[in-house]
């Protein structure tokens, strides 16, 4: 079988694969923005290589870079791709004009909510067989997923001042908006008090979350500290919350969503006085699918459960059953 016969068989999958992965910049965030895993990236990206003779990317250090031949292909596929998506997108609206598909998908931050998705989806639509969770704590890369019709439904979150960019085919609702809560040693003097001033910490040490999907949180606390007249002491930088408890267990202070209590022994949870660092839960969903037809049950049921599962934190429970005494 010659090169060029090969060559044909590029298809409109091939070109998603590198596209995804010229955009995002390396494997494992281009399987999380086409919907599949990172071991099938990797093994298409190497058929795709094999089949061409060509090595299209060069791989350093968990990145990727276009090689002189990957370049050419981006360039020529460049305006191809949204000419196929628009006619794939035509064939399927007219296939399955209102109905949900098979499997659902859901492109969702982490959040105490992301687990009663799945249920909510088949309650609504006992046709749905299936729902895939896609995880990505960057919300701008899960959006565009709705946009393209990758996704049928997002949950996301922003801040006020940090509002996110919302596609033009994509609608959303505030799930709710909630307080920051902070997280203390239990033999921290504060720890005592129903609740804290966010100035009373200014001469703390605190462990943030530091990868780069946290960034705009971390920007946000920051102007935050601003304006109650200090800059924040960031003494610990960890990659997950789960490192940042065994820190605040240490002596340090960090934050917490206030649904996700830990309630582990050695560490309190205290709301912070005067809603400072509120924080929105979106749903999201392409205004041209299926969802459309019923988001206000959808919203409701979503609500429904954060509110549930709210009443199972503690601390949480009893900072809202003073909000609704006053």
């Amino acid at each position: 079988m010659t090169k060029e016969f090969d060559v044909v068989q590029l298809d409109v999958h091939h070109l998603r694969v590198i596209r995804a992965i010229a955009d995002t910049g390396s494997l494992s965030r281009a399987a999380i923005a086409l919907g599949v895993t990172q071991p099938a990236v990797s093994a298409q990206l190497k058929r795709l290589e094999n089949m061409l003779g060509y090595q299209l990317f060069d791989r350093r250090e968990g990145s990727v870079k276009p090689t002189p031949m990957g370049e050419l292909l981006l360039r020529r596929t460049a305006a191809l791709l949204p000419q196929l998506d628009k006619l794939l997108e035509d064939i399927e609206q007219r296939v399955c004009p209102s109905g949900p598909p098979d499997v659902v998908r859901v492109a969702a931050v982490a959040s105490a909510l992301v687990a009663y998705l799945p249920s909510l989806v088949t309650r609504l639509w006992p046709e749905v067989a299936e729902v895939q969770v896609v995880h990505d704590d960057h919300p701008e890369r899960l959006l565009p997923l709705l946009a393209q019709r990758r996704a049928e439904l997002g949950l996301v979150k922003d801040y006020p001042g940090y509002e996110l960019e919302i596609p033009e085919n994509v609608d959303t609702a505030v799930v709710v908006t909630e307080p920051t809560f902070v997280l203390l040693p239990e033999d921290h003097p504060l720890a005592r008090e129903e609740s804290i001033d966010l100035r009373a910490l200014r001469d703390e040490s605190w462990v943030m979350v530091s990868d780069s999907s946290a960034a705009t949180f971390t920007k946000y606390f920051a102007d935050a500290c601003a304006r109650n007249g200090f800059s924040p002491s960031v003494t610990h930088q960890v990659t997950s919350q789960q490192v940042a408890l065994l820190v605040v267990r240490s002596g340090a202070i960090g934050l917490s969503q206030p649904i996700c209590d830990p309630c582990d022994r050695g560490i309190v949870t205290r709301p912070l006085r005067g809603d400072v660092l509120p924080r929105r839960h979106i749903l999201a969903w392409n205004r041209e699918t299926f969802v459309a037809g019923r988001q206000e049950e959808l919203l409701a049921a979503v609500v429904e459960s954060y509110w549930a599962e709210a009443r199972t934190a503690p601390v949480y429970a009893a900072y809202l059953e003073k909000r609704r005494e006053r």
